[in-house]
């Protein structure tokens, strides 16, 4: 009786956790999981935009939207396009942001003035992707800051579109991208690093092992929790990338930056909110997507997985069958 007591004791007092957590997961359940069923019910069907036809009746037409869209060229286009300007931007983002992150935590070098370095290099975070987008066009636009620099060195004569091309464009996207996260993955693995048992550093240094090879032997693998936190959560947002691209494939711009720079988001957009306005044409984009993404998350989680501690899980539970074995034949 009295460990029941106890129990319901305890579930009384806990019940005010649930009731503080319980807007999150109705919130989520509404606005998220809701959706996401809806956009699978209607990659199945030819929806059409809500406002072209309000009594319109959708019908089910099966996996029809999906070979529609791997067929259709633009999409084509943005499904190699979008991976390759994350890829672009992430390879320097990561790398910039590892060394910024050896150099505030190394003790050796002792850095002043942190706090204000890191608010610059974050910075960029905090404005969004429109305005960067917006400054960069600025830029490149015909008389813009870099065609006025081109003209005047006669690094071209062409007056309208000076050195604007495909890869050009692509270059500027992964660029800004890079930009604007490479301060936020910084404050990640310094948050990471910090963490880290300062015994292990101490031993490495007692044992006279370089700057380099602590940071090979020791920070990275430790860390590699963290790094798959930003490599996934960077993989999803590249995925998703919409806003600065789409600021390229409009305007003076348009004739060469729009199919350069396309995404697998600009695709969407524009199936669902012009032309045939087939929302579930777009849906059936979005079911894809989602698919990609969820396989690329989890070829990540299987390449940075722990492989010494699964090694040893698989050691252990061989000599526990070993020793199962054992007990089963003495009996």
């Amino acid at each position: 009786m009295a460990s029941t007591a106890k129990k319901r004791g305890k579930l009384e007092k806990n019940h005010w956790g649930y009731i503080f957590i319980a807007p999150f997961f109705l919130t989520y359940l509404i606005f998220q999981v809701v959706p996401l069923i809806d956009t699978f019910r209607y990659a199945l069907t030819d929806a059409k935009a809500w406002y072209m036809d309000p009594e319109q009746a959708y019908n089910f037409v099966g996996i029809d939207q999906f070979k529609f869209v791997v067929q259709d060229q633009f999409f084509k286009d943005a499904l190699w396009q979008t991976p390759l300007m994350w890829i672009m931007g992430f390879i320097p983002q990561l790398g910039f942001a590892l060394l910024l992150a050896a150099w505030f935590t190394n003790e050796k070098i002792r850095v002043k003035g942190q706090g204000f370095f890191k608010v610059v290099f974050y910075m960029p975070n905090i404005m969004t992707a429109a305005t960067i987008g917006a400054l960069f066009l600025a830029f490149i636009r015909p008389n813009g800051f870099i065609h006025n620099f081109c003209v005047a060195i006669e690094y071209v004569k062409n007056e309208k579109y000076p050195i604007i091309s495909p890869w050009f464009g692509r270059g500027i996207v992964a660029f800004i991208n890079f930009w604007m996260w490479y301060g936020q993955t910084m404050i990640v693995l310094i948050a990471g690093i910090l963490g880290i048992n300062p015994s292990f550093f101490e031993a490495a240094s007692i044992d006279g092992a370089s700057g380099f090879q602590t940071f090979r032997k020791i920070t990275l693998p430790l860390i590699r929790p963290i790094m798959l936190y930003s490599l996934v959560t960077s993989l999803i947002g590249g995925f998703q990338m919409f806003d600065v691209p789409n600021m390229f494939a409009v305007g003076d711009t348009h004739a060469v930056f729009g199919p350069a720079v396309s995404t697998i988001v600009m695709y969407i957009k524009r199936v669902a909110y012009s032309g045939t306005f087939s929302v579930g044409r777009a849906c059936a984009a979005s079911v894809i997507l989602f698919a990609i993404t969820a396989v690329c998350s989890l070829i990540l989680f299987w390449a940075m997985r722990d492989r010494d501690a699964a090694k040893a899980a698989k050691a252990a539970k061989k000599r526990a069958k070993e020793l199962a074995a054992m007990e089963g034949g003495n009996i």
